[in-house]
């Protein structure tokens, strides 16, 4: 414990950071071109189903968080086509994510198979992944990307937010990971990775990049900061949605969901049980979660396809 803030300030400092930053960059080189094809397909199919407005949600390891989310679409499109990206680490999640994606017929892919022990990571890497091997090859004309346990529960028209804008999101601001310590001249923010969208000519000359960057504060987005954000007027350029925060308590753990533009209903941390921050969620409170969604949103459990957890 004595070397702990030694070792606490080595790791903060810009070359212990360089160094890791082209480590990840290096491990994320090789896991890009693995299934870069498969990519490439599903860009071509969307492209001759006449798909221009596409929304990509990465799903891990919950098949009845997607089972929740693709019966939202149905019943309130918010003006996108969804696409499945899965980056599950269980195999019988896959399968069982990719029978809910045909049954829904939402179209799928599966991620080349890795483990990321950083979850804001490997979440901002498969994003990466698929606006690399996805979205340039499809070249839509607005796309973006939702977390999978983020439904649409009200009637809502992404693209009408992105008229004139180049990007439309939650703003995420430096301090909110409560890690960081906002400085008065801190300028930097971004798009929290899991409610962002684009106007695909205002991005394509960029190198996208979804990963954090911790150092500043910013979770999985945050490197979009130096490469995208930065170079924007945030008042002119970017719609920012407002959010409202809506705690509940399930068995025992307090859950921090919250509500985007009032049509979106964001449930915190479902794919996560040991993650530190949230209590432990059992699987009765994972039952009582999905009975809430669909009951309260998705017209009751009839039109459930699956019970996985």
């Amino acid at each position: 414990m004595a070397f702990k803030p030694i070792v606490d300030r080595l790791s903060r400092s810009q070359a212990v950071i360089q160094a890791k930053m082209l480590r990840n960059q290096f491990v994320y080189k090789i896991f890009e071109s693995r299934g870069r094809a498969s990519g490439h397909l599903l860009a071509k199919q969307l492209q001759d189903a006449s798909v221009s407005r596409v929304c990509i949600t990465i799903a891990f390891n919950t098949p009845w968080v997607i089972d929740a989310l693709t019966k939202a679409w149905e019943i309130q499109p918010p003006g996108m086509t969804l696409v499945v990206v899965d980056n599950s680490t269980k195999p019988e999640a896959r399968e069982a994510i990719a029978r809910i994606c045909r049954i829904r017929d939402v179209p799928y892919l599966a991620l080349p198979m890795r483990i990321e022990k950083h979850l804001s990571r490997s979440h901002g890497s498969a994003i990466t992944w698929a606006f690399n091997n996805i979205v340039r090859h499809l070249k839509p004309e607005l796309f973006g990307f939702i977390d999978h346990d983020c439904f649409p529960v009200a009637p809502f028209d992404i693209p009408s937010k992105l008229e004139g804008k180049a990007a439309y999101g939650k703003k995420f601001l430096p301090g909110e990971n409560h890690i960081y310590k906002p400085k008065p001249g801190d300028r930097h923010w971004n798009l929290w990775a899991g409610f962002c969208f684009y106007r695909f000519s205002a991005v394509a000359g960029h190198q996208l990049n979804f990963e954090p960057r911790l150092n500043l504060g910013l979770d999985t987005g945050g490197a979009n900061w130096a490469l995208f954000y930065s170079k924007l007027d945030a008042d002119k350029d970017v719609a920012v949605a407002l959010v409202r925060e809506s705690p509940m308590t399930m068995a025992g753990a307090v859950g921090h969901h919250e509500f985007i533009d009032g049509a979106f209903f964001h449930l915190a941390g479902v794919s996560y049980p040991e993650r530190p921050g949230y209590h432990q969620r059992t699987v009765e409170h994972r039952e009582m979660l999905r009975d809430y969604v669909w009951n309260t949103y998705l017209g009751g459990s009839a039109g459930q396809t699956a019970s996985d957890f």
